[in-house]
């Protein structure tokens, strides 16, 4: 399966705990991710590009809908509470929100592009 960084910029690192790692670049073609980094690959926001079974397809696809619908829900809601001093989602809030872990790059990345989508 290969799978791309959540943020158009920034790579994604993926450390195991075995002190096996991973570097999955941001470009849209992806990089095939070995057996052994897909559960922590997808924790962290990677983002399917081609492969994988149904299950996974639909597992990352709910994912990156839950975590959208989260921070347009917050955008609207105006609470200040939900965001940093810089302008960004606060990161506690957000995963308490959405009910699982969300990395920095991926809640930006995400951000990002909610917000851009709003404006139009």
């Amino acid at each position: 399966m290969k799978f791309r960084s959540p943020s158009v910029e920034q790579p994604l690192h993926v450390a195991l705990t075995s002190g096996h790692t991973m570097v999955i670049p941001p470009d849209n073609e992806g990089v095939e991710v070995p057996q052994m980094f897909l559960r922590e690959a997808m924790a962290r926001g990677a983002v399917l590009v081609e492969g994988g079974t149904a299950e996974v397809r639909t597992q990352t696809l709910n994912r990156q809908i839950v975590l959208r619908e989260t921070l347009e829900a917050m955008i609207k809601g105006a609470d200040k509470e939900d965001f940093t001093a810089d302008g960004k989602p606060n990161l506690m809030r957000l995963k308490a929100k959405t009910g699982f872990p969300v990395t920095r790059e991926e809640a930006d990345a995400a951000f990002d592009e909610v917000a851009a989508d709003l404006k139009q």
